[in-house]
């Protein structure tokens, strides 16, 4: 017979995140928290105006320029309903109205993104109480690899949609490991809002509910739970923009800019591209990200990495890919590792994490000079593209 105490047994959690319910933010003082967000900023604020300078204003190849060229010509006093459709991202949309100074304003913009998802990053490893040593190279490894100070600098839209993914990967570790309701209902949200933000973000609820599922659970037999928390926000968003479209008939799918229909090109291309040594670079971080996870036998975790990797490369057959973008897989393992590696308890298991992320900053660097978009990139910031 079920009795009261043997279901509040039952339910209680086996991991505590705080007894009071309420950790400390870092740091503790709010002015501090924002000097050192603006502090992290600042660097790829420098980058920013420094491509505005070397460039001579010509933002024409990066997703920023596409970002800006496209709002500037939506069509804001028309009546016709179809001209919602190209809004999506929705939220990215709406900031690059109001935000002035066209792509340069962008890049600045998320250049303070960056610094804000920088600090959070810290503050999650410091509550997670990650030895010092991890904490550094952890950071070192995202902030300084050009993918990251590209992204940041030069598309609006997927600095917004990776911080979004980033942030709801900590509270989703949360909710999952130490049964915060607050951090699930609000990982939901991100997702969502990654969604809104960034048009691959569209995947990003699969992924997070995979790794639901294959996280540490502080509660048995919440699997379906967990993954059902944290994606039906997006699963909604969608389904509310698809009977809009049908509403207004113009189509299930025509409030996300595209009909999603599979391009035989694409697919080709990304088929000629991950047999080439290329596309064996950009699979390296997901193979380390993968033997990571099986050595610090967290198997099932691993299988989060190949599957954001089949998300970005399925956003990019459906052309769902803003153009100028680069690095996105690179930073989402990086983003991915973070959040979901557990505190390091051995000194074995520091070592492992450690090299792991050098190794994936050596990669990045790779990738970057490997990448033409980038390689012209950092051409320019360094005097002038190649």
């Amino acid at each position: 017979m079920t009795t009261a105490e043997s279901v509040f047994a039952r339910d209680a959690p086996l991991f505590v995140e705080s007894e009071s319910g309420r950790i400390e933010r870092y740091p503790r003082n709010a002015w501090l928290r924002w000097g050192l967000r603006l502090l992290a900023a600042v660097p790829f604020i420098v980058i920013a105006a420094w491509f505005q300078i070397a460039s001579g204003g010509d933002w024409s190849d990066t997703a920023n320029g596409a970002l800006a060229a496209r709002v500037d010509g939506l069509p804001w006093g028309s009546s016709d309903v179809a001209a919602l459709a190209e809004l999506y991202p929705i939220l990215t949309s709406v900031l690059a109205l109001v935000i002035p100074g066209g792509a340069l304003g962008l890049a600045i913009a998320g250049a303070l993104v960056g610094g804000l998802l920088l600090q959070l990053i810290v503050q999650s490893m410091q509550r997670k109480e990650f030895p010092q040593p991890v904490r550094i190279v952890f950071v070192a490894t995202l902030a300084l690899t050009p993918m990251f100070a590209y992204v940041m600098t030069t598309s609006f839209e997927a600095a917004l949609g990776l911080t979004f993914f980033g942030l709801g990967m900590v509270d989703l570790v949360r909710f999952v490991t130490y049964a915060n309701t607050q951090a699930g209902f609000r990982a939901g949200l991100l997702f969502a809002c990654s969604a809104l933000s960034d048009s691959t973000g569209l995947f990003v609820a699969i992924v997070a509910a995979l790794a639901a599922a294959f996280l540490v659970r502080s509660r048995s037999a919440s699997r379906a739970a967990n993954a059902i928390v944290v994606v039906f926000p997006t699963l909604a968003l969608i389904g509310s923009l698809v009977v809009l479209g049908i509403a207004f008939r113009l189509g299930p799918l025509a409030m996300i800019r595209g009909n999603l229909e599979w391009d035989p090109a694409r697919a080709a291309i990304v088929a000629e591209y991950l047999l080439s040594p290329s596309g064996l670079l950009y699979l390296a971080p997901t193979i380390v990200v993968v033997l990571t996870a099986i050595a610090l036998r967290y198997p099932g975790v691993g299988l989060v990495a190949p599957v954001m990797t089949a998300m970005i490369l399925l956003a990019f057959i459906l052309g769902l890919t803003p153009p100028g973008v680069a690095g996105i897989n690179y930073l989402l393992m990086l983003l991915v590792a973070v959040a979901v590696v557990p505190k390091p308890t051995t000194l074995v298991s520091i070592l492992l994490v450690c090299t792991t992320s050098v190794i994936l900053w050596g990669i990045g660097w790779a990738q970057a000079f490997d990448n033409d978009t980038v390689s012209a990139w950092m051409g320019t910031i360094v005097g002038g593209a190649p």
